[in-house]
């Protein structure tokens, strides 16, 4: 895939597409750094890849309507919700794969902002399980 930039990423909850109140999203996924250094590392530290985990990051513009983000994410605090992430449009393929990841919603925004600014809120969660990436 050539460099792009981002315009048309889409993002979908529990099969909701919410892509046109989102501004960011990011997912992620890392591994835990395994110590196994011993007395035959000639003085340098050795690490494994450990357990992995990740997370879902997103901010959206706020609204208070009834397909709106929040009311979508409201109801599913606490359960584990399902989260598509495509970055270059909706439609899946070897130039713009689908992340698919299930992920804990632990917490919905309902007001945050300052006099004057745009309404937004911030998401964060910890995916559960892996990340599938659909190239169709």
């Amino acid at each position: 895939m050539a460099k792009y930039v981002v315009t048309e990423a889409t993002l979908s909850i529990n099969g909701t597409d919410v892509s046109t109140a989102v501004a960011r999203a990011e997912l992620t996924q890392t591994a835990a750094e395994v110590d196994v250094t011993d007395f035959g590392s000639g003085g340098n530290t050795e690490v494994i890849g450990g357990l992995k985990s990740g997370s879902l990051s997103f901010d959206i513009h706020q609204d208070y309507g009834t397909d709106a983000v929040s009311a979508t994410l409201q109801d599913l605090v606490g359960t584990i919700g399902t989260f598509v992430v495509t970055p270059n449009g909706a439609t899946p393929s070897s130039e713009n794969p689908s992340f698919t990841a299930e992920a804990l919603i632990s917490t919905v925004t309902f007001v945050s902002g300052s006099v004057g600014d745009l309404a937004t809120a911030s998401y964060t969660f910890p995916t559960t399980g892996g990340i599938t990436i659909a190239t169709a």
